[in-house]
């Protein structure tokens, strides 16, 4: 087993319990992470993961070292520790900066039991006072995973805001997500700047150099349907859940969200997006926007804000997500964008399902930005083609 570097503080008291729990290295740990995380998705069987650092009391996070502020944090970590069973699992984060805890087949109702101990002890020993002090990080930073389809977790984001309002910064509380597990390029800094870096420079030329296309494409747009706006509005998911408002040339009839429910029953994904070769509420430019992804244009500038990227899988709408399975929700860990494997793939020919298993293999790559550009190169390719869209 590879030896990790331990802080004194947590060194000690892992001597002190004797535990008989297996303390996993930073790398065999985080695959158990992630072998939960896919075991969810197949039990439902919800887990808490559960951060403990191991510098609240140095200089660098709360303060001078003070003896009050020390015991606190003990006495919080050793009730941790008591309420660990032989199926739970405990590892060594990275850098040496705390331990992991993974309680099994746990939800929000274990993290607030083991809570309020903690605040009794905390209490009994007069140490409570202790916790108004703002640490560089709080002592526990706890995330759920339910492994529900979405729509089933909707009250699942109210509780996390209620228990979070009511901790103040001794416990944090949110969904985990699935950079929270992998090490992803996307995730590593440098690559994250030079990616974002690439998007500006090269949206920023092509606003340039497209701009005599996107006037005509606004005109167009305006003189084919003059009834409605030249930009169409809609509110999709980015990264990790987070909501935007995404532009695009109108293509529809104005009147066409009104007309979709009855077209529901001529769905040809498959799935949980909505797509059909002839739809009517296209007028007959659109059907050209459409054909050559000249619609998506305006995102340049949701490329500019930040809210997406040139290469990354397709923003969906809420009502999409809602319906997502877990592992549909995969290919929210990254920062949306124009395009993707799946639209040099096939576009809308492809089913749903293999839009998701996709979207989930882009994820999985390693990132370089030579796989990017051959994206990209392949874009052009298609859209020149105007194969598979509509």
């Amino acid at each position: 087993m590879e030896q990790e570097s331990v802080n004194p503080a947590i060194g000690s008291i892992l001597d002190e319990q004797k535990l008989k729990n297996i303390v996993y290295p930073t790398k065999l740990f985080r695959t158990r992470l992630n072998e939960e995380f896919m075991r969810a998705n197949r039990t439902r069987k919800p887990f808490l993961y559960i951060k403990m650092y191991s510098h609240q009391y140095d200089f660098f996070g709360w303060g001078s070292p003070n003896k009050t502020v020390e015991n606190t944090w003990r006495i919080s970590i050793l009730t941790m520790f008591s309420h660990l069973r032989f199926i739970d699992v405990l590892g060594y984060l990275s850098d040496g900066s705390g331990l992991g805890i993974i309680l099994l087949n746990s939800d929000l109702s274990v993290l607030e039991s083991i809570r309020k101990e903690i605040l009794h002890k905390l209490n009994d020993a007069g140490l409570i006072q202790t916790l108004r002090i703002n640490p560089k990080k709080p002592i526990f930073e706890a995330y759920i995973y339910t492994g529900l389809q979405e729509k089933e977790n909707l009250e699942l984001e109210e509780k996390i805001k209620d228990f979070n309002s009511a901790n103040g910064r001794f416990f944090s509380l949110c969904r985990l997500n699935l950079d929270h597990i992998w090490e992803h390029p996307h995730t590593i800094r440098y690559r994250h700047m030079v990616k974002r870096f690439v998007d500006v420079t090269c949206t920023s030329i092509a606003i340039v150099l497209c701009s005599p296309l996107l006037l005509f494409c606004a005109a167009a747009v305006k003189l084919s349907d003059p009834k409605g706006p030249i930009i169409f509005k809609q509110t999709r998911v980015g990264k990790n859940g987070k909501l935007f408002t995404m532009y695009k040339f109108r293509s529809m009839y104005v009147d066409a969200e009104e007309r979709k429910k009855e077209l529901l029953a001529q769905n040809e994904t498959g799935g949980k997006t909505f797509k059909m070769k002839n739809d009517p509420r296209i007028y007959p430019f659109g059907h050209v926007l459409r054909k050559f992804s000249l619609d998506e244009l305006p995102q340049f500038f949701n490329i500019l804000k930040g809210d997406m990227s040139i290469v990354g899988p397709r923003p969906p709408i809420p009502s999409e997500v809602a319906e997502y399975e877990p592992w549909h929700r995969m290919r929210l860990s990254v920062t949306p964008g124009l395009t993707c494997i799946w639209q040099v793939s096939g576009r809308s020919n492809i089913s749903f399902e293999g839009q998701m298993r996709l979207d989930n293999d882009y994820i999985k790559r390693n990132g370089k930005l030579s796989d990017d550009v051959s994206l990209i190169l392949k874009t052009f390719k298609v859209v020149f083609k105007g194969e598979g869209a509509y």
